[in-house]
């Protein structure tokens, strides 16, 4: 059942002038009925138009805002953190929204950049099937993409491209070391397969409950400066609270495509999955014990 309260819907958005109405619009539909929403749409760095979409969409929407950053880049080069500080400023506004008196109990973190075009109110609904969770995040039909923001400590334990890195400074070529690191992990989630709870998650769409992540914020950066896939750190803050954070298989928001749209080898080394080249990948990126337990994770989401 879903919760009682209001919703919030926190989005962003660059260069996306003949893309983000539509996206707007299948959000909206996927979205309960009856249920009064706020909107807010986080824009930066365009060059093409998006901010007067988002001006036409604000006099046309009930309850939509947006909110242009200008121009970010000057000041924070890196994109991690370019999105970092967008995100945060939508969390800064659900907050004075909550603030004033609104009654939000859930907010949907979406990317606008088409990734959610696929998303139906049916499989919305299932997040609230089941109680316990914190923060119910998205499958896609086919692989499973968004590598950098997850964290499992079976299935992706660290940063993929940090790995990949350090196998290519030790000597893997590069093609084999994302292929290890990266690629083979792209796996596929039945639909019917039960809640995968993780440390990070996110695939372009995360519900959270409002409550559970007040005052946390999104990082881009590392201390050291170098770039990181700014859910990590929220999300670790998150389960620091003892929330709790899931994939839902049914959570289906739109299609990643097979593997061979990230890496031409991947799918073809998907299909040879008993061969040794798949257990020597899966062994080289995760050491022999680890490797094995990830395969046999990964035959059971089939």
């Amino acid at each position: 059942m879903i919760p009682e309260g209001e919703f919030a819907v926190i989005g962003l958005v660059r260069n996306g002038a003949g893309t983000v109405a539509a996206s707007v619009a299948r959000l909206a539909a996927a979205l309960p009925e009856g249920r009064r929403t706020h909107w807010m749409v986080i824009e930066s760095d365009s060059d093409d138009g998006t901010v007067a979409v988002l001006e036409r969409l604000a006099r046309e929407r009930p309850g939509f805002a947006y909110r242009s950053l200008g121009r970010l880049a000057a000041r924070h080069p890196l994109r991690t953190d370019r999105i970092a500080q967008c995100r945060n400023a939508g969390l800064e506004w659900l907050e004075a929204l909550r603030a004033g008196g609104a009654p939000v109990t859930q907010l949907l973190m979406a990317d606008l950049d088409g990734v959610n075009d696929g998303l139906t109110r049916a499989a919305l609904a299932t997040c609230w099937e089941r109680s316990g969770w914190d923060a119910c995040t998205a499958n896609q039909a086919g692989r499973y993409y968004d590598l950098w923001a997850l964290r499992h400590p079976v299935w992706c334990p660290g940063d993929c491209w940090q790995e990949a890195d350090f196998l290519t400074e030790h000597g893997v070529p590069r093609d084999r070391a994302k292929m290890a690191a990266v690629y083979l992990r792209m796996i596929e989630i039945a639909p019917a397969h039960d809640w995968i709870e993780v440390d990070s998650a996110f695939g372009g769409l995360a519900v959270y409950r409002a409550e559970a992540i007040a005052g946390l914020r999104y990082a881009g950066l590392a201390l050291d400066g170098r770039e990181l896939c700014e859910h990590v750190p929220l999300h670790r803050e998150l389960r620091a609270r003892g929330g709790r954070i899931f994939i839902n298989p049914r959570l289906l928001n739109g299609s990643a495509g097979d593997g061979a749209t990230y890496w031409p080898g991947a799918e073809a080394a998907w299909r040879r999955r008993g061969s040794w080249r798949l257990r020597a990948a899966l062994w080289l990126a995760f050491g022999r014990r680890e490797g094995k337990a990830l395969r046999q994770m990964i035959e059971g989401l089939r």
